[in-house]
């Protein structure tokens, strides 16, 4: 089964140097998706503002697969 690596970006890269056993490119890509929506659910700015996050899927001999990306912008409209 191919291993992918999921590193992820949000004003610093944080590298993926273990890796996920996978059947192929479309899971790799679901697998990143699900990633992105755990780090908008968990890592957003408290207090509004913008912030943006994405992952870059690559293969066991480093080619880039797939990338995907989530900017989240929070405006409190009461003060």
């Amino acid at each position: 089964m191919p291993r992918y690596f999921f590193d992820i970006h949000d004003g610093q890269t944080l590298r993926d140097e273990e890796g996920t056993d996978l059947p192929g490119p479309a899971e790799a890509a679901r697998h990143a998706k699900k990633i992105l929506s755990g780090i908008a659910a968990h890592e957003v700015l408290k207090n509004g503002g913008h912030q943006a996050f994405s992952v870059l899927v690559t293969d066991e001999d480093g080619r880039p697969i797939y990338s995907a990306a989530v900017t989240y912008t929070g405006t409190w409209l009461i003060r």
